[in-house]
């Protein structure tokens, strides 16, 4: 392998285009890719990707992935196919599939050609490549597994890089070689690790990787082996890279080992940078492609929080997805419902990577099986429709049974137990609910009388104080009722008939035949649906140095989630919440410690469809507690007491407040005041109603406007009075003093209220107050031309009226002008312009006027005596 080391450098990488539809020569009958290629003839090719930056085994020279490719031969050619990738540490050591197949080359010409699974015999007919490949340390690649870490994730993300021609790939002669025959898509599928590569491959977004699907697969490797601060195992890391890793090189990576061993931080079970490397839900955010989860809700191995954490993540991003959740342990669908799961992973394949629009993005978002081989669709999960419900874990008596209680509890505020020294089996402490409670507190309802659903995540919280500086906590939901069951622990709730079914092609030692299966089921009275655990060192925090003892006798409160689940607790049945310290698969904490809760205060909120409506329904939690109505009045008028509702009931709607700067507007069910607030509704939970509060300015929505006087002449003023009114047509009073006025006359003066006219028109006055406005028209007429007084003095007082001008104006003596007593005359400078311009003025106008008639009269007659229009 080091000279393909040396062959990367310089070497030229060939583009690769994606296909923006089916590729050509791809065949699709009824929405379906058609098997038209031949398995017996497929290539089969391994190359070798290095995988630049890592060197896990610490030999100095870049590990590199090895890939096991079969694809159509006609992909030599024109045809382009996508890619399918199995990313697996598993193929040469575990095996895959429910007979634990390798990934064998029986020819010895360096190429496998038995490839585990059926995913190359289906689809590799129908036009796909399937790629096995094998993830840093493990099959033919060179390096060391590390547990998910950075660089086994890099071992599988060159896979998408080689594919799009980004890096270089050889063969064993170390000759280039490139996927020209690629369409560009890709998807990674597996279950276990192999799923748990294709989440970490998808959280880098690397480009080309268009869909995964992660089966019964990690999303965060801390919480697979601790929960909440407890180990499940010890140097679990080094431990599962042995199980892994080719005899031939376990010596070599012993040293891996070791480091793995030193920063595990088995001593702490908390969050440290080893273990933040492996969450991949801290890199959600990256995640482009599609996703198509299955998670057995029963599985103990890869339990359900690594799918809900991941699946919430991924439904806060929008990242296109779909999900099954199997009533099974670690169980791959294929061995659990074969037909209906090749289909659909056949509809999802060509939908993402062959572009055949099958509409299987239109179906229902989640299946879910409900009860053994019962499976139910819905339009996403948690079940649409869930509400947390908090249930009280409410006292009776000491060393009995508690209650399940939706409201209050009114028996023994606190309850004691002493935590067993070792780690008990779950079911001998679920077992006899009503019997002792020395060594565990059980909580239950009584028998429903309908069935309830639960689908999420159910939290425990705990007040709780503690003998001693330590504990674990843990706490079990258990389903009480006799029923049939799909049991855990041996095959997981399944189990290899003799019988055998083939899914695809086959050749002369790739066999396409697997066994069947069939359904464990067993009759139980008890089922335990959901658990969870926490140190309680870790209440506040997960990150490593950070947690702290309790102070023994305090109380505290504590909470932790149990594992997602969906379970329908038939009528009949009882609810019980189980809480105890150490439990069976956990590292136990410190021994014997004494837990005294407080049953007035704990609770366990179950994630309930149809939320507190349907808890209530089912009558077995007792009826909800009466609800508390608070009026906020937002500063505003006189208080109002709140209201207690009993469960069910409608609220009383107050009289309107009121309030001396204020108009009360409405009740409203938000402070934004958004959802007018209905008193008509049964109050169902504690709440709040606001009251909203307008100024008069902002109630108005309509204003009437009054003048004095609506007829004026110009010059005139008039006074202007306006009056509010609201929505509803009720008046709010004189506005005036809130009032804007305006006019449509420019030259009108607007002095508050008063508007006074220089021009005669009509005008339109408007008052505006808030956004509201009423106007008012005005008529306004001209002033009257007042006649001239001919026994009125003189204008400027000096002189004495010219006398009326008789006979012929020539004769006249001159007239005085004025108080120069200068005579009129022709000549111009004896005229005081200063003083005589008005009466020059209208001598003029009347001369011309005299002019006027004079020609109009000649025009009228001609000298024969007819009309004539010509003007003279």
């Amino acid at each position: 392998m080091g000279a393909l080391a040396v062959a990367v450098i310089g070497s030229t990488l060939a583009p690769v285009t994606a296909q923006a539809a089916t590729p050509e020569g791809i065949s699709v009958v009824g929405g379906k890719t058609e098997a038209v290629f031949d398995y017996e003839t497929a290539v089969r090719e391994r190359v070798f990707i290095p995988v630049e930056g890592v060197d896990q085994d610490r030999d100095g020279v870049t590990d590199v992935t090895a890939i096991d490719i079969i694809r159509p031969k006609e992909s030599d050619g024109a045809l382009k196919v996508p890619a399918i990738i199995d990313p697996s540490p598993y193929y040469t050591t575990v095996g895959r599939g429910n007979e634990s197949q390798l990934l064998t080359d029986n020819d010895g010409d360096g190429a496998a050609d038995l490839f585990p699974l059926f995913y190359d015999n289906y689809f590799v007919p129908r036009g796909y490549a399937v790629i096995h490949a094998q993830m840093d340390g493990t099959g033919n690649s060179t390096g060391c597994p590390m547990h998910g870490g950075e660089g086994d994730i890099k071992s599988m993300k060159v896979v998408i890089d080689w594919l799009q021609g980004r890096v270089p790939g050889y063969d064993s002669e170390g000759a280039a070689q490139t996927a020209t025959w690629h369409s560009g898509k890709a998807a990674m599928i597996g279950k276990s690790y192999d799923g748990t590569l294709s989440n970490g491959v998808a959280a880098t977004g690397v480009p080309g990787l268009t869909t995964i699907v992660p089966i019964a697969a990690i999303s965060d490797w801390y919480r697979y082996s601790r929960t909440n601060g407890i180990r499940h195992n010890t140097n679990y890391p080094a431990g599962l890279s042995n199980n892994v890793t080719n005899p031939d090189r376990k010596d070599l990576c012993a040293p891996t080992r070791d480091e793995m061993n030193l920063v595990d931080g088995d001593e702490t079970g908390d969050v440290n940078a080893f273990w933040d490397e492996r969450n991949y839900q801290n890199d959600v955010d990256n995640v482009k492609a599609s996703i198509f989860a299955v998670h057995g809700l029963n599985d103990d191995n890869v339990r359900m929080s690594q799918f809900g954490e991941w699946w919430s993540a991924l439904a806060e991003n929008n990242v296109p997805r779909k999900v099954w959740l199997p009533r099974l342990g670690h169980v791959d669908p294929f061995d659990a419902r074969r037909a209906e799961w090749v289909d659909t992973l056949h509809k999802w394949f060509d939908f993402w990577l062959m572009d055949v629009q099958n509409g299987i993005m239109s179906e229902p978002q989640a299946t879910v099986e409900m009860q053994p081989n019962v499976w139910q669709d819905a339009a996403s999960w948690p079940a649409p429709g869930t509400e947390n419900v908090s249930v009280n874990l409410a006292g009776t008596e000491a060393g009995a049974a508690g209650d399940l209680l939706l409201a209050p509890g009114t028996g023994a505020e606190t309850l004691s137990f002493t935590g067993p020294a070792n780690a008990p089996n779950e079911t001998s402490l679920i077992t006899a609910p009503e019997g002792q409670q020395g060594t565990r507190l059980t909580f239950l309802s009584e028998p429903l009388t309908k069935d309830l659903r639960i689908s999420g995540t159910p939290i425990v919280n705990l007040s709780a104080s503690l003998s001693q500086g330590q504990s674990n906590l843990a706490a079990m939901l258990v389903d009480y009722g006799t029923a049939a069951r799909t049991p855990r622990g041996t095959g997981d709730g399944v189990q290899n008939t003799a019988n055998r079914s083939c899914w695809g092609a086959q050749s002369q030692y790739d066999n396409a035949c697997y066994l069947e299966v069939e359904r464990r089921t067993a009759t139980a009275d008890f089922w335990r649906a959901s658990r969870g655990v926490l140190d309680s060192s870790n209440r506040d925090t997960l990150v490593d140095g950070q947690a702290t003892p309790v102070t023994p006798g305090q109380k505290y409160d504590f909470e932790w989630p149990l594992e997602p689940y969906d379970q329908v607790f038939p009528a009949g049945h009882r609810i019980g919440v189980v809480v105890t310290t150490n439990l069976s698969g956990f590292v136990a904490g410190t021994p014997s410690a004494t837990v005294t809760v407080d049953a007035k205060q704990s609770s366990i909120t179950l994630p309930v469809v149809g939320g507190l409506a349907a808890a209530a329904a089912a009558e077995g939690l007792g009826a909800p507690a009466p609800s508390t109505l608070s009026f906020d009045l937002g500063g505003q008028g006189a208080a109002i007491e709140p209201q207690t509702v009993a469960y069910g009931s409608t609220p009383v709607e107050p009289a309107e407040p009121s309030d001396d700067d204020r108009i009360f507007a409405g009740w409203f069910a938000d402070a934004g005041f958004t959802v007018p607030f209905d008193f008509t509704a049964p109050l169902a939970a504690d709440s709040t109603v606001y009251a909203r509060w307008f100024t008069v300015a902002q109630a108005t929505t309509t204003v009437e406007v009054t003048a004095s006087d609506t007829t004026v002449d110009q010059g005139d003023t008039v006074t202007l009075t306006a009056e509010g009114f609201d929505a509803d047509g009720t008046s709010l009073g004189d506005v005036t003093d809130l009032a804007t006025f305006t006019s449509s006359v420019a030259t009108d003066v607007i002095a508050g209220n008063t508007v006074t006219f220089p021009t005669a028109s009509p005008h339109t006055l408007t008052a505006t107050v808030g956004t509201a406005t009423g106007s008012v028209l005005i008529e306004v007429t001209p002033a009257a031309v007042p006649t001239p007084d001919p026994t009125a003095p003189p204008v400027d007082g000096g002189a004495t009226p010219a006398p009326p001008v008789t006979g012929d104006p020539a004769a006249q003596p001159p007239v005085l002008i004025g108080g120069s007593g200068l005579p009129v005359t022709g000549a111009a400078g004896m005229i005081p312009l200063g003083t005589a311009a008005a009466v020059l003025l209208l001598a003029g106008a009347a001369f011309m006027m005299l002019r006027r008639r004079q020609r109009l009269a000649a025009a009228s007659t001609t000298a024969d005596g007819s009309s004539s229009s010509e003007e003279v």
